[in-house]
């Protein structure tokens, strides 16, 4: 999954699966659409971008067509971290850790 990254918005889709399992169609937008004022064409079309990228597939199970996430959770907050350190703290993790303690140390001198 390193390759194609999940965007903010597909990460709606997958919270979803990773929160509730495998789910069928209309239930997987029935949750995206609690948390997100899209429409069907607009989840079907990041649904499909997740499916192009390998981070979801369908299978039907009893009949029943279900979403699969193919990523776990804890690689896509892995993945997200990672490039956020990239970008904002030149791929040096102890700058970010630096940053954090300094900000939970002015937290609590507030």
């Amino acid at each position: 999954m390193a390759a194609s990254r999940v965007t903010e918005a597909e990460s709606a889709l997958m919270e979803a699966l990773w929160r509730l399992g495998p789910l069928p169609p209309a239930r997987l937008i029935d949750e995206v659409k609690a948390v997100r004022p899209w429409g069907r064409a607009t989840i079907k079309t990041l649904l499909s971008r997740l499916m192009h990228k390998g981070a979801v597939r369908s299978q039907r199970e009893d009949g029943t067509l279900r979403y699969h996430p193919l990523i776990e959770r804890k690689d896509y907050v892995e993945s997200e971290v990672l490039a956020m350190v990239d970008r904002l703290f030149d791929g040096d993790p102890a700058a970010l850790a630096a940053f954090l303690k300094r900000r939970d140390q002015n937290a609590t001198e507030a």
